[in-house]
C-alpha cells in the first residue's frame, strides 16, 4: 500500500508545475531510460494520462529495474543518489519516482519544478520519518536491554487467517487486551543486525503458543522451533518473562 501512494503522489499532478533547468544527474536518467526503454515502450510512457492507472504497475516494472540498476549498479549511481540526497530524499523508491515524474514531462515537454514534488514527498512522509527515528532508538535499548538465554514473552496482532501480522511506522499502536493477539514465551537464542546496525533482531526458542496452530508471517513455527522478532520498525511487543510491561 505505501508503495501504491508513492506513485500516486508522485504521477497526481503531471500538468501542474514550474520550470526549472534540468539537473545533470536527470539528464543522467533521461539518457538511461532512452537506453533501456524501445522507442515503443517510451511512446506509451509518453501518452500516460493523470488518471492513468498505469503508473502504479511501474513500481514493479521500470521502476524496480531503475533502483537496482541505475541508482544502485551504475557508474553514476552515485552521482545520482547524491543528487536526491542533496534535496531530502532518501528513499530509492521515491527516487526511481521521481525520475519517472520526471522523464514522463521531459518527454512532453511540460514544465516541471522536481521541488514542488520533493516537498510533498517530505510533507507526507514526516509522520513515517518521526516514528522511524524513535523507533530506531527504541530497538536499541530492546537490544541491549536483553541478554542471550534471556526468558521473553512476544505478543503479535493476528489476522482472520489466524497467521500473525506486523504493521509498519507509523503505525505500531495496538493493546493486546483488545485485539486477538498470539503470545509466545521462549528463549532468546540470538542478537544479530543486517546491514544498518539498527535493523536489530532476536532469535527466539518458542516454549509456550497460546494458539498452538497460529502460523507467524504465514509459516509454521512450533514448540521448539525458532523465529525471528524485528526490534525496529514492528508493532509486536516484548517483555521478559514475569514481567508485565511491554516494549514496542
Amino acid at each position: 500500500m505505501k508503495k501504491l501512494i508513492i506513485f500516486i503522489t508522485i504521477f497526481s499532478f503531471l500538468g501542474c508545475a514550474r520550470h526549472e533547468e534540468v539537473p545533470k544527474e536527470l539528464s543522467y536518467s533521461f539518457e538511461y531510460l532512452n537506453q533501456v526503454w524501445s522507442p515503443e515502450d517510451i511512446e506509451v510512457f509518453k501518452n500516460i494520462k493523470e488518471n492513468d492507472t498505469t503508473p502504479n504497475d511501474l513500481h514493479f516494472g521500470i521502476g524496480l529495474h531503475l533502483r537496482n540498476n541505475l541508482l544502485r549498479h551504475h557508474s553514476k549511481s552515485d552521482s545520482i543518489v547524491a543528487y536526491f540526497n542533496s534535496i531530502g530524499i532518501t528513499h530509492y523508491d521515491y527516487m526511481s519516482g521521481l525520475i519517472l515524474y520526471s522523464y514522463h514531462q521531459n518527454l512532453n515537454n511540460e514544465n516541471f519544478y522536481i521541488q514542488d514534488k520533493v516537498n510533498e514527498i517530505l510533507e507526507n512522509e514526516k509522520p513515517y520519518l518521526e516514528c522511524a527515528k524513535e523507533q530506531k532508538i527504541i530497538g536499541i535499548e530492546k537490544y541491549h536491554m536483553f541478554k542471550i538465554n534471556d526468558s521473553i514473552t512476544v505478543k503479535m496482532p493476528l489476522s482472520e487467517s489466524h497467521s500473525v501480522v506486523d504493521y509498519g511506522c507509523p503505525n505500531l499502536e495496538w493493546e493486546p487486551l483488545a485485539i486477538k493477539h498470539l503470545s509466545i514465551d521462549g528463549i532468546i537464542t540470538d542478537k544479530h543486525f543486517l546491514g544498518d546496525s539498527t535493523d536489530l533482531f532476536f532469535n527466539v526458542r518458542v516454549l509456550t503458543k497460546n494458539y498452538p496452530r497460529a502460523k507467524i508471517l504465514y509459516n509454521e513455527v512450533n514448540i521448539g522451533d525458532e523465529f525471528e522478532v524485528r526490534l525496529y520498525d514492528s508493532a509486536w511487543k516484548i517483555k521478559t518473562t514475569g514481567n508485565n510491561t511491554y516494549s514496542k
